[in-house]
């Protein structure tokens, strides 16, 4: 079955699924989210007016498209920052090792954290760590961990 044999309605409908399952699988955060719902509602109109023609069928997605990114954009961003919490905060007083370079005043060097390589410095009034070492998280500022060693 070729896709000009389908009803209109249908591709729509299946771009506005696929668009959400883009959303939430492979390109979180790009957009695929109101382009989907656009496509959805594009869908459900053209279910309604099967009389609309190709053009009309894509300025009705590109303005549906548009009313549920400024109906969407601002509770969906207070969500990410509210849901964000403390941000890395929940890291401080976690076990980090230092990697293999070590730690030396003044510097930044690595820190493995939950199998994660992250960037790290001493804590204040420190002067080195040796590689390896198993070091506490203090403090995280930006992404760089500040570290003591531990107890």
């Amino acid at each position: 079955m070729e896709l000009s044999a389908l009803p209109p309605y249908i591709l729509w409908l299946a771009f506005g699924v696929a668009c959400l399952l883009a959303e939430m699988l492979i390109a979180t955060g790009i957009g695929f989210l109101f382009a989907g719902l656009g496509a959805l509602t594009a869908g459900s109109i053209v279910t309604a007016m099967p009389e609309l023609d190709g053009v009309q069928q894509g300025v009705i997605f590109f303005a549906t498209t548009a009313l549920w990114t400024a109906f969407l954009w601002k509770p969906l961003k207070k969500f990410q920052r509210k849901s964000s919490g403390k941000g890395y905060r929940n890291m401080v007083g976690d076990t980090a090792f230092v990697g293999v370079s070590g730690l030396k005043k003044g510097t930044t060097g690595e820190a493995t954290w939950s199998g994660t390589i992250m960037r790290a410095e001493l804590a204040e009034g420190l002067d080195a760590l040796p590689p390896g070492a198993q070091a506490q998280i203090v403090n995280v500022v930006g992404n760089t961990l500040i570290l003591k060693p531990k107890p």
